[in-house]
């Protein structure tokens, strides 16, 4: 999830769209030539102006090579939404970034011959049945609760809560002081809250458990089970808005950071929005407690700003260089890190305070982490959805054992 919004534009460096018919060719300077077509996100952070700026110096020291920014051209503004289209037309691109979909791997080329691919972060954990198809630049933190640090104090919390009871009765406190305890949205955000809020919890047992569910060894049904009925209680007192489904994702981020609501549960990607927004109060942090237990929680993580390249690609050697120098170049790892807040261990960079408290955890939790959403921890294609329909029916009156015994049979139903 690098989750945001994606903002639908286009931007072409080089030559136009539609595929290329030359292969790559010698050059002395950059042993390859052509032009390499990136599909890319793009969000609030990830601009149309920051992709073009961070291939600047890699089309200047090889000039042989150049590089065409595609944007996502599907209705919503997805990566792995615009893939399948451009697949169908017989013109995917040379390379693509922030991919998860389990339906292309077997269209991508496999990396596990390329020393710099096989020592990225998370290398291993992004196998699949041996083979790499994903280079990444860092790792991202994705159960994390951000909080205004002024509801709090006006609300009389001293302490970030430690568990789940703890957090309940502190949202309690927040609606009396006069804030919309919990912020959430449509979109794919109410699913994602959800996991980031409780995959502590599934995971506290087992580090492995999301690799588990994805082979069907795992039921949602007995592990979410008391979490979510802990979230529709939430929802029933009030401390999260019933009307949040109309809400969309930039404007969820704004209510937050507008001072009406007093905790966010997102993944670190929200540290840079954070650091450019005004506002009149400091925001914290906090790793998402488990349900039933005061102990350190286990921190979801996820490999950050992947990339893979297309077995059809008729520019290998340019499109290898260039994944090669996005996610091993000093420069152009810090900038990516720091433009869309992931972390990576011999990369710290200057941002915010907030930043640094992020930092603070993540290095606190190196021994205490949870793989998600990567290789085989990554649940089956059209899982997301699946659950975001039914965590959403929620706001509607649907009993969280129903909804959950839904999304464990449409598990079942899937391939493994």
């Amino acid at each position: 999830m690098a989750g945001a919004t994606m903002v639908v534009v286009s931007l072409v460096a080089g030559c136009g769209g539609g595929g290329f018919a030359s292969t790559d060719s010698s050059d002395p300077k950059s042993g390859a030539t052509g032009t390499v077509r990136m599909l890319v996100n793009i969000t609030p952070n990830l601009t149309k102006s920051y992709w073009r700026g961070l291939v600047a110096p890699f089309e200047k020291a090889n000039p042989g090579i150049k590089v065409q920014i595609d944007a996502p051209t599907s209705s919503d503004g997805g990566v792995d939404t615009t893939l399948p289209q451009l697949l169908a037309a017989g013109n995917p691109p040379d390379v693509v970034e922030g991919s998860h979909s389990v339906k292309v791997l077997p269209q991508l080329r496999d990396l596990s011959d390329l020393q710099w691919a096989a020592s990225a972060p998370m290398a291993d954990a992004q196998r699949r049945d041996g083979r790499l198809y994903d280079v990444s630049i860092g790792q991202q933190a994705q159960s994390l609760i951000f909080y205004n640090k002024t509801a709090f104090t006006r609300a009389g919390i001293t302490e970030p809560p430690t568990s789940m009871q703890e957090l309940t009765a502190d949202m309690a406190k927040l609606k009396k002081a006069g804030y919309l305890p919990m912020q959430t949205a449509g979109e794919w955000v109410t699913q994602a809250q959800v996991m980031m809020l409780f995959d502590p919890t599934l995971t506290a047992g087992d580090a492995d458990w999301f690799r588990k569910a994805a082979a069907g060894k795992q039921t949602l049904s007995k592990d979410l089970g008391p979490s979510l009925a802990l979230y529709k209680s939430w929802l029933d007192k009030g401390y999260v808005d019933k009307n949040a489904l109309g809400v969309k994702y930039p404007e969820g981020e704004s209510e937050f950071l507008s001072g009406k609501s007093a905790l966010y549960p997102m993944g670190c990607w929200f540290v840079a929005a954070e650091a450019q927004a005004k506002k009149n109060f400091e925001v914290g942090v906090f790793a998402a407690p488990q349900l039933n237990s005061s102990g350190p929680a286990r921190l979801a993580v996820t490999p950050g700003a992947n990339y893979r390249i297309f077995k059809a690609s008729k520019h290998q050697n340019a499109a290898a260089k260039l994944v090669e120098f996005l996610t091993t170049d000093h420069a152009a790892v810090e900038s990516q890190l720091k433009q869309d807040s992931s972390f990576r261990t011999g990369y710290p960079y200057q941002l915010s305070p907030l930043a640094d408290e992020v930092q603070k955890l993540f290095d606190a939790s190196k021994d205490n982490q949870a793989i998600v959403g990567s290789g085989e921890y990554q649940m089956p294609a059209g899982f997301e959805d699946a659950a975001n329909k039914e965590i959403q029916s929620l706001y509607t009156g649907a009993d969280p054992a129903s909804a959950l015994k839904n999304v464990d049979a449409w598990l079942k139903a899937q391939p493994k």
